[in-house]
């Protein structure tokens, strides 16, 4: 990687003058190989821990075509390992990067949990800002090579945006089977934390990942003991400590139907130094049923049966913003986007003691 810092470094140089901001093209190097030293332990942990594997090294979106109705990955650099021998992480991060460039981040936050999901590599957060970035430099360095200065600016821009993290915040979305609490927290990731997005951690998939199946495989009712579902909670808050601990928003995604399981997720906040805010959504019976009813390919196992159940949860105090979901996803969205910007200016409003 300080190769690929070096080499961007030299071919900005000779021909960034006049297409490019020097300066920032100075302080991205510099940023860049600072952020790769304080990296050093992690990423000689993925190394040793098997993350480096012969990946396909030039993944963007004109490497990928579908055939015959699949995803194909095409014209990959199998024959140089210095471009395709390399973190798993660093070789998905080309397409992360593409996609946001493109503007298509929505996607990009779909692909990156899609990932975690499937490998459990929420430790790779802390590498990802400076991947992506490496990326970003990658492309702008190509674009000032051919002359092309827009490209270039924007890819520059974006390299630099990587590694100027927000700070990271929790948010909990709760609710009752067919509320849209998944939903919510599906297109609401993009929009939270540094890009692509938040980590969304759906105890559906979290549940059936410790039962050692697949998302959409249907557990019985071994998969919902009170033991199993104790595991899968305390496997939520622990992710969600991983990601938090690597500078990345989460939104943790579960019933939380219980007074103590909501408790719990806001001490993880806490414990982690970083804001907290929960959203209980809301819709009306006849909504959420017809939701769950019609349900396909989904890991949530609830159906109508499981939501008359938990219409007689008794919930306690409800001291999380109440969300009314029995809208459509772009209502709800907007709801739950406005809700969250009011809390996070309340939580920066100077008191009168504090003057202004």
């Amino acid at each position: 990687l300080q190769t690929t810092i070096i080499g961007n470094a030299e071919t900005f140089a000779e021909f960034g003058p006049g297409l490019l901001d020097m300066a920032a093209v100075d302080e991205l190097t510099q940023m860049q190989t600072t952020v790769l030293a304080s990296l050093s332990v992690i990423l000689q942990d993925r190394r040793e821990n098997g993350f480096v594997k012969s990946c396909h090294g030039d993944l963007h979106l004109r490497n990928i075509c579908l055939w015959d109705g699949h995803p194909t990955l095409f014209d990959g650099i199998e024959f140089n390992d210095t471009f395709s021998r390399i973190d798993v992480l660093y070789d998905l991060a080309f397409l992360l990067m593409d996609l946001e460039h493109r503007s298509l981040g929505g996607y990009a936050n779909i692909v990156l949990n899609r990932y975690l999901d499937a490998t459990g590599d929420d430790t790779g957060l802390a590498c990802l800002g400076l991947y992506l970035s490496l990326r970003a430099a990658i492309r702008a360095h190509i674009a000032a090579t051919l002359g092309q200065g827009g490209d270039a600016q924007s890819y520059l821009a974006l390299a630099r945006k990587y590694l100027k993290p927000s700070p990271p915040r929790l948010i909990a979305v709760g609710g009752l089977s067919g509320s849209g609490k998944s939903r919510l927290a599906r297109v609401l990731g993009p929009h939270i934390g540094m890009a692509p997005g938040a980590r969304v951690i759906r105890s559906d998939i979290t549940r059936k990942r410790l039962a050692g199946v697949t998302s959409l495989t249907r557990l019985g009712d071994e998969g919902y003991t009170p033991e199993m579902t104790e595991r899968t909670f305390e496997a939520v808050y622990q992710q969600t400590r991983i990601a938090l601990a690597a500078g990345q928003s989460v939104i943790a995604d579960t019933v939380f139907a219980k007074p103590e399981q909501r408790h719990a997720i806001a001490a993880v906040a806490d414990e982690m130094g970083v804001p907290f805010d929960g959203l209980w959504l809301e819709a009306a019976p006849e909504i959420m049923q017809a939701r769950v009813t019609k349900r396909t390919n989904n890991p949530s196992d609830a159906d109508a049966d499981v939501l008359k159940l938990q219409m007689g949860y008794h919930l306690g105090d409800m001291d999380w913003t109440v969300v009314d979901s029995s809208g459509s996803r772009e209502k709800t969205l907007s709801d739950a986007l406005d809700v969250l910007d009011v809390l996070n200016q309340a939580r920066f409003k100077p008191t009168s003691d504090e003057g202004g």
